[in-house]
């Protein structure tokens, strides 16, 4: 595969030299990138070692190309080629955008390799270069993967022209994708310190997942069914020029059907040459400060803080003492607090999920009915009572994507200290790290989810509300108290292991029965009240019970 990927460069070489890269440089640090990729453990966002990762990687693709594959009949159903065509490089970019912002940015930003090229006599520009090219490296496979089932139908349908036109553009596409995300982060970089970029950009890689799949939310919606499957155009408004996926629509709309006008002419200008003004941006006035501040992440030095010990007690002590019965469980609530606040690969592990978790249920109520203002809207989602049952259940997973990372870190070799410590029952560790990951994550969706539900279903449903978020609090102590448990940050980074896989999945099982069984006591009065009381009561039991969980319970590396 390296091999492949190395011809690759030398039939780009003109294109490099233009550039202004050293190419030998180039193809010396992208080719040893890819053998250290095969030889290290690197984790992506499913938190798959490398070693796994060929097998996981062609999987990917896999799935890519039956997706693309399912997607690409959409074409022949299609009698508007503006519309599918946009659909389609939207579902693309949103596709290599998401893997990008979450897989890649951390090859971006690595600065393992500082200490090794940054001594040598290689110039800013093959630097920056050799990092995007090794990231293009392996989106450029995935971006095949989904453009291939796309090409064929479009040349059985339109030609070979119309078939190389979109694999072009497919490549601009990509192009565009990876250099934009650059710019932003190189934009970051130029208004802050080394100290704080990285924090700032885990914030910003947050936002991008919300605009991403907004924009990918947003072409979606402008399109309707009677524009795709009718061929009915809708007439071109000023914003269309910000969108790129419809910039390409057009593009293939000019191709296949060989209509010229200026503002369809404009709309292929800006698909040929915008993707290229974004690469000399970042080739000819971001490349130097990019290397400067990668470099000045390592030697930047944090201002160390003096304690004040007359200091009064700070948020996250005045919560531990409010949330926690003991001095251990005080303790590991305020280490995991603070620890999930400070470890940046923890949030980039966490975030991006959380976002998902998040944003999903939003476009799911906007899902019910895309006719009719949002007024209408909402007034058909108060007849559903049901929708806002799969909210709250949906929401409440967010503590079962927290559990299932909590106990991995890079830094998973200091947990000896568990063992050393005379620690009578570890139960009192699972309980803390437990309520804090409660006060701190869930307690804040639950009360922004109050005020969403409020709005749309009124007060009525807030009991069901309380009702759900103790049933899925019930359901992850019983599940800890019968099996086996991990320490908080005290395990490698890895895949979930057969145990874990089994409780996640008897976690999301129950939890949909749970869900049902929820819904149809809904129908009968007063029922909800007097089980949430039961539920209550039956939370601090298994507390109780959770802090008595001995060693033979807890697993250790």
């Amino acid at each position: 595969m390296i091999n492949f990927y190395i011809k690759i460069l030398f039939l780009l070489r003109p294109i490099f030299l233009r550039l202004g890269v050293n190419f030998e440089q180039l193809v010396a640090i992208v080719e040893v990138k890819l053998k250290m990729d095969n030889r290290r453990a690197r984790f992506n966002q499913w938190n798959k070692k490398q070693s796994e990762s060929n097998g996981t990687f062609f999987l990917t693709l896999g799935l890519y190309f039956l997706m693309a594959c399912a997607f690409s009949a959409f074409i022949y159903f299609s009698s508007s080629i503006i519309a599918i065509y946009s659909l389609i490089f939207a579902m693309m970019m949103f596709m290599l955008a998401m893997t990008l912002i979450t897989d890649f940015s951390a090859v971006i930003l690595d600065s393992n390799d500082n200490a090794v090229l940054l001594p040598r006599p290689i110039d800013d520009r093959t630097l920056l270069i050799a990092r995007i090219t090794h990231i293009l490296m392996y989106l450029l496979s995935m971006m095949l993967a989904l453009a291939i089932p796309f090409m064929v139908v479009t040349m059985h349908l339109y030609g070979v022209l119309a078939a190389i036109s979109f694999l072009i553009i497919s490549l601009l596409c990509l192009i565009l994708i990876v250099f934009l995300t650059n710019i932003f982060y190189l934009v970051l970089m130029q208004f802050t310190s080394e100290e704080r970029l990285r924090n700032i950009i885990n914030t910003f890689q947050i936002i991008l997942t919300f605009t991403f799949m907004g924009g990918y939310r947003l072409v979606g919606r402008l399109v309707n069914f009677d524009t795709l499957m009718n061929g009915v155009d809708t007439k071109v408004q000023w914003w269309y020029f910000l969108v790129p996926p419809i910039w390409m629509g057009n593009s293939m709309n000019v191709i296949i059907k060989h209509e010229f006008d200026a503002t369809k002419f404009l709309f292929l200008f800006l698909t040929l040459t915008v993707p290229f003004m974004v690469v000399f941006l970042v080739n000819n006035v971001f490349s130097g400060v990019f290397n400067q501040k990668i470099a000045g992440m390592d030697i930047a030095k944090r201002q160390e803080k003096i304690p004040n010990k007359t200091s009064k007690k700070g948020l996250v002590e005045t919560l531990s003492g409010i949330f926690t019965g003991t001095s251990m469980e005080r303790g590991t609530f305020e280490f995991v607090w603070k620890i999930t606040s400070r470890d940046r690969k923890f949030k980039l592990r966490i975030y991006p999920s959380l976002a998902y978790l998040l944003i999903y249920p939003v476009f799911m109520i906007g899902t019910g009915r895309s006719n009719g203002s949002f007024v209408q809207q909402i007034e058909h989602l108060r007849e559903s009572t049901g929708m806002g049952i799969v909210v709250i259940y949906l929401c409440g997973t967010v503590l079962l994507t927290i559990r299932s990372q909590i106990s991995q870190s890079e830094d998973f070799k200091a947990a000896w200290l568990y063992e050393l410590a005379p620690i009578g029952k570890p139960g009192e560790i699972l309980s803390g790290s437990l309520r804090a990951i409660m006060v701190k994550f869930l307690l804040p969706i639950t009360i922004l989810l109050s005020l969403v539900l409020s709005i749309i279903w009124g007060v009525n449903l807030l009991d069901d509300l309380l009702f759900g978020m103790l049933t899925i609090i019930n359901l992850d102590l019983l599940l800890s108290i019968g099996m086996s448990n991990e320490l908080p940050f005290s395990t490698e980074i890895k895949k979930n292991g057969g145990g874990s896989f089994i409780r996640n999945m008897t976690y999301v099982f129950i939890t949909g029965i749970i869900g049902f069984i929820h819904y149809l006591m809904m129908q009968v009065p007063y029922v909800i009240g007097v089980l949430m009381v039961i539920q209550l009561v039956l939370a601090l039991f298994l507390f109780k019970k959770y802090r008595e969980v001995g060693w033979e319970k807890v697993r250790m590396e």
